[in-house]
């Protein structure tokens, strides 16, 4: 099984905080589904331990939204947290695929909005799109796996 998805929203985020460039929590969202799915392509496995949902707005990490909802259109400030109060990050050493997955999606993504990556996942024949068109609650992990619709917008090679 996969990471927390809010420990894995953490390592995004610590790329945002050492850059000064804070991003919504739909950005975040965003980020975080381009990062699974090009981590399911490089790695064959699932990079979360929750699936995404399928909101208006493109995939959805519920754990991720219900985190970090305090934050609304503003960009996020602090960490998630467990229930202990700690701030967890995976040690990226320990899985150089995800550390290359979040420092590539984080390079094409960072200084694209929330709408437009938001409009980047509602491409035809994405995971979302798919799972949208059918009525689905959640994406299934072999369309997020072949999803390729958003790599030319991300100039992803």
């Amino acid at each position: 099984m996969g990471y927390s998805p809010t420990v894995v929203a953490n390592n995004v985020l610590m790329r945002s905080f050492r850059e000064r460039r804070y991003i919504t929590p739909m950005k975040l969202q965003k980020i975080l589904y381009f990062v699974a799915s090009e981590y399911a392509k490089r790695t064959g496995h699932v990079l979360l331990d929750e699936r995404f949902q399928t909101w208006r707005f493109g995939p959805v990490s519920y754990a991720v939204y219900d985190e970090f909802r305090p934050f609304a259109k503003k960009g996020i400030k602090k960490f998630a947290r467990d229930a202990s109060g700690q701030a967890l990050i995976i040690d990226e050493d320990s899985d150089p695929d995800l550390r290359d997955c979040l420092d590539e999606v984080w390079e094409a993504a960072k200084k694209m909005t929330a709408v437009r990556l938001s409009e980047i996942t509602h491409t035809r024949d994405s995971a979302w799109f798919k799972a949208y068109q059918e009525n689905r609650d959640t994406l299934d992990h072999q369309d997020i796996m072949a999803d390729r619709t958003y790599r030319a917008a991300l100039r992803l090679r």
